[in-house]
């Protein structure tokens, strides 16, 4: 399921730049990445790359897409908590202390957005920016431990899309985009000293006209076991009946 199908949140997106690109382009101190593998279809629960900051060191890293708030019973809720809506989670009890204490870059190359058609199809769009630079997500991440593990267990790390109202680039496409933070905002986006929901509110906006740019894909896309780089290719839907 694509992000036009999961009730107005973006549900896929495409993280293929390798480790030592992202290192550069997010000038990165320090890497804890794990090797994740390149992926053209990264769904909800899979590792995402991600970058966080923790008294001035910024290091490039690796979160499980959905996050699972540090109170939660079942680590399953993630499944549900792959966005966060920016004009509300400083108020939702499952995003609110990650709003102030918690908040990284989630690193992305682009991301898939299902458009509605008239004849009630969806047709997948990868939606990329038009300078061809990777994007950097806001987002939100969080630690949760299972009650009856040993205190050193590995506890599980996970992460959330912020999400706004989208900008006149993909208003046609859907009503909906992830918020994608332009470099001048990472430093306070990251900056863990900034606590207050509404020192960071302002850079929660859609993106400015003119930055991305779409296109239809295969509706390969659908399924998460397809994962190539064809999937990013420019295929023409069917007219709609």
């Amino acid at each position: 399921m694509g992000c036009g199908i999961l009730a107005a949140m973006c549900g896929r997106f495409v993280a293929a730049t390798d480790a030592d690109g992202l290192a550069r382009f997010f000038v990165v101190d320090e890497r804890r990445d794990e090797g994740l593998a390149p992926s053209w279809n990264v769904a909800p629960t899979q590792r995402a790359p991600a970058v966080v900051e923790h008294e001035g060191v910024r290091a490039l890293t690796t979160f499980r897409w959905g996050l699972v708030p540090h109170w939660a019973d079942d680590p399953r809720i993630g499944s549900k908590m792959i966005n966060a809506r920016a004009e509300t989670a400083a108020r939702k009890p499952a995003f609110r202390d990650a709003v102030r204490r918690r908040r990284c870059l989630i690193a992305a190359d682009g991301f898939y957005e299902w458009q509605q058609r008239a004849d009630g199809s969806k047709v997948p769009h990868f939606v990329h920016r038009r300078d061809g630079a990777p994007m950097a997500f806001a987002g939100l991440w969080a630690v949760w431990r299972a009650p009856e593990a040993p205190e050193d267990a590995e506890p599980l790390r996970t992460c959330t899309i912020m999400t706004t109202e989208a900008g006149p680039d993909l208003a046609a496409l859907h009503e909906r985009q992830p918020v994608i933070l332009e470099p001048s905002a990472w430093d306070a986006w990251l900056d863990r000293d900034l606590r207050e929901a509404e020192r960071v509110r302002d850079l929660l906006g859609p993106s400015a006209e003119g930055t991305l740019a779409a296109h239809p894909v295969s509706r390969e896309v659908n399924t998460p076991r397809n994962d190539h780089p064809g999937l990013l290719e420019r295929v023409e839907p069917d007219p709609a009946s």
